[in-house]
Parts: structure tokens; C-alpha cells; sequence
């Protein structure tokens, strides 16, 4: 059965990017060890992410990382364009609209973020699993990885995994 999951980078005190939405403070972390993430890949099909992430991907100057898998891209602006590969725009993030990602997904489904989308399928209880990475650092101010008012959700931990370079994944799965 088709998984929606999350994948994402957090700091010790819970933000996902500074105030401005800098990322700067991952790229302190060594890149000898992917952290997971190409077994983590492997899995996915399909990706969803708010547009500011998106645009943000795409100021990193990059090629497009997501190329084999259908991209949706969250926005309330219909006018709003997508120029990556397989890319396309999700106005609706309604249950309806999360259920049907998962049906037309033939693996998985991964939420990439930002906090604003990841709270929403938090509140539809679509996010079956979530595997936080946990950096070690504290920005103290930020943007949070849950904003607004995600509803109380149960989730059990499934495993950690540790690596040399400080980054502990969190393996977490919905209990129902």
C-alpha cells in the first residue's frame, strides 16, 4: 500500500529554516554520508511541496533532483507556474485531494514541506510515517517544523538510526 511520508531536516529546537527561510545552516554538515536519504529516495514516486520549497529548490542553482517522480507543487496562486519536469500545481489540499495522491502514487508519496503543507496533512491524518532528521544545532528562531495548529496526532517510534557526523534519524509511524 502507497505510504505518505515525511523526510525532513530539523533542527534540535524544532525549525526547518531561519526566519528568512535560509537553509544555510545544513549545508554546515558534512556530506560524506547521505543521512538516509537514497535508500529513503528509492521508495518515492511522487513529491509534494509548498512553493516558497519549491522556489527555494530552485534558487539552489541545481538540477532539477526530482525528475523521475511526478512534482506537485502547492499554491493557492492558479496563475503560478512550474517549469521542472513532470511538475505540476496542486490548488486543492483537501482530504480528497491528499487520498487521491496516494491512489495515483504506484510507490510512495513523500511531503518535502514546507511546515504550512506538512501541518495540513498532519490535520487530514495523511502522513503515515515520518523520518525526521534531527541536525545538531539550535537557530532559537525560525520556521517552525509544525506552524499554525496541527491537531494531536499519536505516532510510535519505529527506529533511530545515529551517524558520525551528529544527524540522529527519527523513524516514526502513525498509530491508528
Amino acid at each position: 500500500m502507497t505510504k505518505i511520508q515525511l523526510f525532513i531536516a530539523v533542527t534540535i529546537d524544532g525549525f526547518i529554516a531561519r526566519e528568512n527561510g535560509s537553509l544555510d545552516w545544513l549545508f554546515e554538515i558534512p556530506t560524506h554520508t547521505d543521512h538516509g536519504y537514497n535508500n529513503f529516495i528509492k521508495g518515492i514516486d511522487t513529491v509534494v511541496m509548498g512553493r516558497k520549497t519549491f522556489d527555494d529548490l530552485l534558487g539552489l542553482g541545481i538540477e532539477w533532483p526530482y525528475g523521475n517522480c511526478i512534482s506537485y507543487v502547492v499554491t493557492k496562486d492558479f496563475n503560478y507556474k512550474v517549469s521542472t519536469v513532470n511538475s505540476f500545481v496542486l490548488g486543492d489540499l483537501s482530504k480528497g485531494a491528499m487520498e487521491g495522491l496516494r491512489m495515483k502514487s504506484s510507490a510512495n508519496v513523500w511531503v518535502v514541506g514546507g511546515g504550512e503543507v506538512i501541518t495540513q496533512f498532519l490535520n487530514c491524518d495523511e502522513i503515515d510515517e515520518m523520518i525526521l532528521s534531527i541536525i545538531p544545532i539550535m537557530l532559537g528562531k525560525g520556521i517552525r517544523l509544525f506552524p499554525g495548529e496541527p491537531k494531536e496526532s499519536k505516532f510510535e517510534l519505529i527506529n533511530t538510526e545515529p551517524f558520525d557526523t551528529g544527524v540522529v534519524n527519527l523513524y516514526y509511524r502513525r498509530k491508528l
